[in-house]
């Protein structure tokens, strides 16, 4: 009797010992040595079934939680869903109509969702890189620290921030979706690592004394750090 799994791509190799299994972008490969063959591999994955199952749901689930501006018309800002309206106009821009987006394109332009990705990005990141540094003076005066020499706002994996030994600071673009509190503590952060390049303890209880609150707002970051993010 043949025994049914789910679909996997099997690579095999004569430098592997043990056979593994790699569930990621909800696809699953299949790792095992040259010498096993493909039957005890199936047996094998069968008893697995479970656990692969669980993990490509959390995955499915991962990737519906994220944003679908062009689809879905509408897009987090500072915690407020803000609607959008796409449509051709006599030229290329995004304009702020009663607290909703209207994003027009020229007759010009050919890849139209390119362009809309383009335009929202961008008034995206002139929003939230204008309430950063409105912070960042806020939190620099308070923290007794100089304006940082750079800033800079892109859209990065896996870090809300960075600081370096040259006081450049970084911010994840993604953030702009975030309730005001969450933006602020990550600003306090980064500007923490201006006396500690670290996380030691004495970096933690300098971001502490300025943002009391700090754990809360970390801990809705990690919460919904997926919700933020958006796709196209």
């Amino acid at each position: 009797m043949s025994m049914k799994v789910f679909e996997y791509q099997l690579k095999k190799s004569i430098k592997r010992k043990t056979v593994a299994i790699k569930v990621h972008n909800k696809k699953v490969t299949v790792y095992a040595p040259q010498f096993v063959s493909n039957k005890h591999i199936q047996e094998w994955l069968f008893d697995k079934q479970v656990w692969v199952n669980a993990q490509l749901t959390k995955q499915h689930n991962i990737a519906d939680s994220r944003q679908n501006p062009l689809k879905d018309k509408q897009i987090l800002i500072f915690d407020s869903i803000v609607n959008i309206e796409f449509k051709q106009g006599t030229k290329s821009e995004v304009l702020n109509c009663n607290d909703s987006l209207l994003i027009t394109h020229s007759s010009r332009v050919k890849n139209t969702s390119q362009k809309y990705q383009q335009l929202l990005e961008e008034y995206l990141k002139e929003q939230l890189t204008a309430y950063i540094e409105m912070r960042l003076a806020y939190f620099c005066a308070q923290m007794g620290e100089e304006l940082p020499t750079s800033l800079k706002v892109a859209i990065y994996k896996r870090k809300w921030g960075s600081c370096n030994s040259k006081r450049e600071l970084t911010f994840n673009l993604h953030l702009i979706g975030a309730p005001y509190h969450a933006i602020d503590y990550v600003i306090v952060h980064e500007l923490a690592h201006l006396r500690h390049l670290n996380h030691s303890k004495a970096f933690w209880q300098h971001v502490e004394h300025f943002f009391p609150n700090y754990k809360a707002s970390s801990t809705w970051l990690k919460k919904n750090s997926m919700s933020l993010q958006w796709v196209f």
